[in-house]
């Protein structure tokens, strides 16, 4: 080896021996514990793992990487969710799903939130009514007690009766002002043809929030059964409500032979017909037909089936009414007069009057026999008057009229040979029942009808005249 080699191996061999002074020497603290190192695996501070409470500021700067101590998520590396059970920052609650008191999206649960809930007892929830959904959470459905107007519900009653103050669709009984003439049907329901949705032809009564006839207006009113309104809010007649029976019917004249018998008048609603005169165009028998009624003695028709010339025969008996008989008919040549109808009381039931009693004639003579061949017929009785019942929520003013009268018996105009004539029918009944009732200004009409009167100068005496109908009844609570 020659001298410059030895030189520079002589200087390599400090270098190589001995360690940095900036480096660690192998016991120090935080080394791999091997006792060595060398220039190429020594640790670096920056992966160096600190304990204890001294540790230093390099290795706090590190800790959260090297799995330091902290909260649940943070030791797991996990991010709160809505539905783990835990209640985090922003949720009301978190019973790892629905309950009755917490949503699915960890919201507390109340009707309206507009999170359905089946658990809290929730079908639906819109965040209020909705076409499907009714605020309380409920499915819309007309007749469940609640009203929905988005789901074009005016009104509820939490029933499906369709003939009451609200209607089995949810629309409100309107209310009626009627300001001309009009004409109502209680078996049909209908007003001037059309059926009205809120009346109840099983029982006769018309529902409304509020009725009014204005004055010179007039409701008619027909029909077999007696007429209930039953309405939620004012009444006010200023007009006129008819439901009065109709005058008994004339015989029909060919050249002043009166050969076709008077039909009976027609009740008013919930009243009794009259009676239909006598001869072959009428009942078929020479005795006037008795008035229809309640009870057990209806008026009774004029009977002359006995005599067979001359003024014979007997007028028809008044319709009985709810205070009062009808009268009896009177009679001429041995016939006999018809008796009045009995009297009978109907509030309840509400009932009408008694129709009068048909009137009675000759028995027809051989053609050829002078007069006693005359064929003529015995005059009508008339309708008893109806029945009608007006009950208000909050009040009833009758300043113009109700007519429940009977009609008149028919008085056979234009018969020579004066026929028995017609009895009259008897008054209704008019009930009306409110918190405040006032008919101080108005007209309550339940008079009986007049029998049939001879419109000749002979007395009444021989001219049969008919029995006048009973007065009705009047309630006013």
């Amino acid at each position: 080896m020659n001298k410059h080699a030895l030189i520079v191996l002589s200087a390599l061999l400090p270098l190589m021996g001995c360690p940095s002074d900036d480096v660690p020497g192998s016991g120090e603290s935080g080394d791999s514990g091997d006792g060595s190192s060398t220039g190429s695996s020594m640790t670096s501070p920056a992966t160096v793992t600190m304990t204890g409470a001294d540790s230093s500021s390099s290795a706090d700067s590190t800790a959260g990487s090297s799995g330091a101590t902290g909260d649940s998520d943070s030791s797991t590396g996990s991010t709160p969710m809505c539905g783990d059970g835990v209640v985090d920052e922003g949720e009301d609650c978190d019973d790892a799903g629905e309950s009755e008191a917490c949503n699915v999206d960890c919201s507390a649960s109340m009707c309206g939130d507009g999170v359905t809930n089946e658990s809290a007892g929730e079908a639906c929830d819109d965040a209020g009514n909705s076409l499907l959904c009714d605020a309380d959470c409920t499915p819309s459905m007309c007749g469940d007690g609640t009203v929905n107007p988005i789901a074009l519900e005016d009104c509820e009653d939490g029933n499906d009766d369709d003939f009451d103050f609200c209607s089995n669709t949810c629309m409100v009984a309107p209310v009626v002002v009627l300001d001309s003439v009009h004409t109502l049907n209680t078996d049909t329901g209908e007003l001037d043809g059309m059926v009205l949705q809120h009346f109840d032809v099983a029982t006769g009564t018309w529902y409304s929030t509020g009725f009014e006839v204005q004055e010179g207006a007039t409701l008619r009113v027909v029909g077999s059964q007696a007429l209930t309104l039953e309405v939620d809010g004012t009444v006010v007649i200023t007009g006129t409500v008819d439901v009065s029976g109709g005058n008994g019917g004339n015989p029909t004249t060919n050249i002043s032979a009166c050969d076709t018998a008077g039909a009976g008048g027609v009740a008013g609603p919930g009243g009794f017909d009259g009676g239909v005169g006598a001869g072959n165009g009428g009942t078929g028998t020479e005795d006037g037909g008795p008035g229809e009624g309640p009870g057990m003695a209806p008026a009774g028709g004029g009977i002359s089936s006995t005599h067979t010339a001359g003024l014979y025969g007997g007028a028809g008996g008044g319709g009985g009414g709810h205070l009062t008989p009808g009268a009896d008919g009177s009679a001429s040549g041995g016939g006999t007069p018809g008796v009045g109808g009995e009297m009978h009381m109907s509030l309840p039931p509400l009932i009408g009057g008694g129709g009068g009693g048909g009137g009675g004639v000759e028995q027809d003579g051989p053609v050829g026999d002078g007069l006693t061949d005359a064929d003529d017929e015995g005059a009508g009785g008339g309708g008893g008057g109806g029945a009608i019942a007006i009950h208000s929520t909050v009040s009833i003013a009758v300043l113009g009229t109700i007519d429940a009268s009977g009609g008149d018996g028919s008085s056979a105009p234009g018969c020579g040979d004066i026929p028995g004539l017609g009895g009259g029918g008897a008054g209704g009944s008019i009930e009306l029942v409110s918190p405040a009732t006032d008919v101080l200004l108005g007209v309550l009409d339940v008079s009986g009808g007049l029998g049939g009167y001879p419109l000749s100068d002979l007395p009444a005496s021989i001219g049969m005249a008919g029995g006048n109908g009973g007065d009705g009844n009047v309630s006013v609570v």
